[in-house]
């Protein structure tokens, strides 16, 4: 088990920062890879906004204006707050139909993407970190890019383009109803991004925690039969309420550092920004009229909540990069064994197995074997007897190149396996481990999975031979 697993550390500000940039690397190219859709996806809803927010109420301010005049023919008005309500609801549901195919197909790609990483991985990455920690990251990684595009286009861009355009119309009203909007924003999220940033640690121990929970689940549900035999049942309960404890602990903390430090910041800061918006509207050149208070009200009220939404949105963003981040951390450490550039293709011929002059220790430990020599002929047979823990499975691992060695070479018939596809030697050798293996699939599934193309004859031969028909 990992010390990150564990949740005892965790890692560095630049490794952390590093993983957070691959994440939004990776998220980023997927809306490349769909902007036909991705594009739409994100302009619609905000062009939507900017009907059902911003032109719908001019249209209100305007027949309010109107009616104070004297003037009571308002139908043009209500025929014209009806056409831009439903054009909103148009644009809605073109934009959540786009946004709905890019996020499904974006995810299939994210969780192709992260099966095939984890099966470039050698035996000791799996060795170092729990299968449901794993299991946990990569499903994570695929499933909150919905999320990140879910922030960025309901909350990012549904309000920046809403407030650009808010902006343009208060312009004509007076400048001064720009200038103490925007500046009151930008005080805003300058006073806020350092509470912001401070909470980037807590939310680190609380992902931390969270994963060494879904790690402690897996470990002992892969090993209950262990703990039934040691009548172990209440010791992982008990290991297991420490950790949910533990998690909620830590999440509770950076949940209430958002309310109570972030959020009470802002609050009185959003209601001095619409009580000078409303001050501005009537005091500006004598008031500017009805019309001009209720659009110059409406518009800062609308504008205003962006200030709420400063931490929402970062939290959200945050939460889903922080949790993909936990599966592209792991992308940052590159495989050790990996295939040569230029591979070397497969010659048909002796099969004999040598291994010459072998040197090889585990993770930089004293060499199990040094200057092994050791050679097996081609359709000879050979047990390997020793105590445990003297290398006979490491042999075996090693000739099917699970880990590299750390000098010599491993040779069948003659070719050296380090300049072979990994998949093409492996493709030589029916390897049968101490520990049975069985796929949660169906019993035909598991016999023919070193042959897929297996047919129904060659199945039943097997498992004749295999004795499972006693038990099928």
């Amino acid at each position: 088990m990992s010390a990150s697993e564990s949740g005892e550390s965790h890692p560095d500000s630049s490794t952390r920062k590093s993983a957070v940039l691959l994440a939004l690397r990776h998220y980023g190219r997927e809306l490349f890879r769909t902007k036909k859709m991705a594009i739409p996806a994100l302009l619609l809803p905000a062009l939507g906004n900017v009907c059902l927010n911003y032109i719908a109420p001019l249209l209100v301010a305007a027949l309010v204006g109107q009616l104070a005049d004297g003037d009571t023919s308002v139908l043009a008005y209500v025929l014209g707050f009806a056409a831009v309500s439903l054009l909103a609801e148009v644009l809605w549901r073109i934009g959540i139909h786009c946004i709905n195919r890019t996020e499904s197909r974006s995810i299939a790609n994210l969780y192709e993407f992260g099966m095939k990483e984890l099966l470039a991985k050698d035996a000791a990455f799996f060795h170092d970190n729990f299968a449901g920690s794993l299991t946990k990251r990569v499903l994570s990684f695929a499933s909150r890019y919905e999320e990140f595009v879910d922030t960025l286009t309901f909350s990012v861009v549904a309000n920046l383009i809403p407030l650009g355009f808010a902006c343009v119309v208060l312009w004509m009203y007076d400048p001064a109803l720009v200038a103490v909007l925007v500046g009151l924003l930008l005080v805003t999220g300058l006073l806020v991004a350092p509470l912001i940033r401070r909470r980037q640690a807590l939310v680190d121990e609380r992902e931390a925690a969270i994963a060494a929970v879904s790690g402690h689940v897996a470990d002992s549900l892969m090993n209950m039969d262990t703990v039934r035999a040691f009548a172990a049942e209440r010791f992982e309960a008990a290991e297991h309420k420490s950790r949910v404890a533990e998690s909620r602990r830590l999440t509770l903390r950076s949940w209430d550092y958002s309310n109570l430090r972030i959020d009470t910041l802002v609050a009185p800061l959003s209601v001095l920004a619409n009580s000078l918006g409303l001050f501005l509207a009537v005091t500006l050149s004598g008031g500017l009229g009805v019309e001009a208070i209720v659009v110059a009200f409406t518009y800062y009220s609308n504008a205003t909540r962006i200030m709420f939404e400063f931490n929402q949105i970062y939290r959200r963003l945050e939460s889903s990069l922080t949790e993909a981040a936990q599966f592209t951390e792991l992308l940052l450490e590159p495989p050790t064994v990996v295939d040569p550039p230029v591979p070397e293709p497969l010659r048909s011929g002796a099969a004999d197995v040598r291994f010459q002059d072998v040197t090889f220790g585990y993770g930089g430990a004293s060499p199990l074997f040094a200057g092994l020599d050791l050679t097996v002929p081609g359709g000879s047979k050979l047990g390997l007897v020793g105590r445990s823990g003297g290398g006979k499975s490491t042999l075996t691992k090693l000739l099917l190149r699970f880990m590299d060695i750390d000098d010599g070479r491993i040779l069948i018939g003659g070719q050296d396996i380090a300049r072979l596809r990994q998949t093409d030697l492996r493709s030589l050798i029916a390897y049968v481990p101490q520990d049975p293996a069985m796929f949660h699939r169906t019993l035909r599934d598991n016999i023919a999975f070193a042959r897929p193309g297996a047919g129904d004859d060659e199945i039943l031969r097997a498992a004749e031979a295999a004795h499972v028909m006693e038990f099928a």
